[in-house]
């Protein structure tokens, strides 16, 4: 009987527990829209952006700068296993970051918390 009470009792911890976590990407969907800030340091730290030279080797102009204040969609959304949220990010417009790459990455939860992505 010690044994089935007990049993009862965790099963209902559990169910209580699992109902009270929030999920950490909720208030982030597919389709959201962001607005790039400003760096947080020199350059973004929490952008997974592409190198200089691999943005010149594909026709493109390195310029970070041109960055802030551009409105980007939420296209994909990821968790790592260390619980980090990232995001797969496309210019609102159509156009290539740096004339080319379509899309960059980003990790979500520290960018925001930086304000290197604002929400609209």
């Amino acid at each position: 009987m010690k044994k089935i009470i007990t049993l009862v009792m965790s099963l209902c911890l559990v169910v209580v527990l699992h109902a009270n976590t929030k999920p950490l990407n909720s208030d982030i969907k597919v389709g959201t829209e962001l607005r790039i800030g400003e760096a947080s340091s020199a350059t973004y730290q929490h952008l997974i952006l592409p190198k200089k030279n691999f943005i010149i080797k594909r026709g493109g102009l390195a310029n970070y700068k041109s960055l802030k204040n551009l409105t980007v969609v939420v296209t994909d959304i990821n968790t790592n296993k260390n619980g980090n949220v990232e995001v797969t990010l496309k210019r609102k417009n159509g156009k290539r970051f740096f004339n080319s790459h379509p899309t960059i990455k980003a990790n979500y939860n520290k960018a925001v918390e930086q304000k290197e992505l604002l929400k609209k």
